[in-house]
């Protein structure tokens, strides 16, 4: 197996790295999920049992399976009902006045808004081939020697396949190591951080 250039090689151990912290972050968000579920059934159950022991304090006979099945049910309408609200409300950024019909539905959505996150930050986990590492790595670099913001629409040259340079430039996107900012000259490409930027530059060995 041939190996690649020590560049892509950092930058294939930079995609691990950061596919490390996606599955970690999942892992505890699903933990986060089963532990507030299991929290609100629990709570459903002795309100259950509470109420059914003030209606037949002399004949108690809790109806375990059917509350599970209906817990099970409203959970999957709740998880329904947030994904449609994402649907149509795709701007998740806080908003400075809500009113209290506003306040009551996140409050009812919290957990499964949650448990919905879970598929997100898997899917920001970033896989790609050793050709499209290549092609990144060009891209990276003529940033690095641009020594400004490249603007998007020369990205073709360096990625002429577009199905390809979308992969290329969203994972470098969720890994952090560029983003998309919008100028009075259109959109550009720009290193997220100095570490990034270092990332992308030739490292020259020095021999005695």
């Amino acid at each position: 197996m041939t190996r690649l250039p020590d560049g892509i090689e950092r930058l294939r151990e930079h995609l691990h790295r950061h596919n490390r912290w996606v599955l970690l972050i999942t892992i505890i968000t699903f933990a986060a999920a089963v532990a507030l579920w299991a929290g609100l059934y629990t709570v459903t159950w002795w309100l259950f049992l509470l109420g059914s022991t003030a209606a037949r304090p002399f004949d108690l006979q809790p109806a375990t399976g059917a509350l599970l099945r209906g817990f099970a049910t409203t959970g999957l309408l709740l998880c329904v009902a947030a994904w449609i609200a994402r649907r149509l409300h795709p701007n998740e950024a806080p908003q400075d006045h809500k009113n209290l019909g506003g306040h009551f539905l996140d409050l009812l959505l919290a957990v499964p808004r949650l448990t919905l996150s879970i598929f997100g930050t898997g899917r920001a986990a970033a896989r790609l081939s050793d050709s499209e590492l290549e092609h990144a790595w060009r891209l990276l670099r003529r940033m690095s020697d641009a020594g400004h913001p490249v603007p998007i629409q020369t990205v073709p040259v360096d990625i002429p396949d577009s199905a390809m340079r979308d992969k290329i430039v969203l994972t470098l996107q969720l890994s952090g190591l560029i983003e998309m900012r919008t100028t009075s000259g259109g959109p550009v490409l720009a290193f997220r951080n100095k570490e990034a930027r270092r990332l992308a530059q030739e490292r020259v060995r020095l021999r005695f």
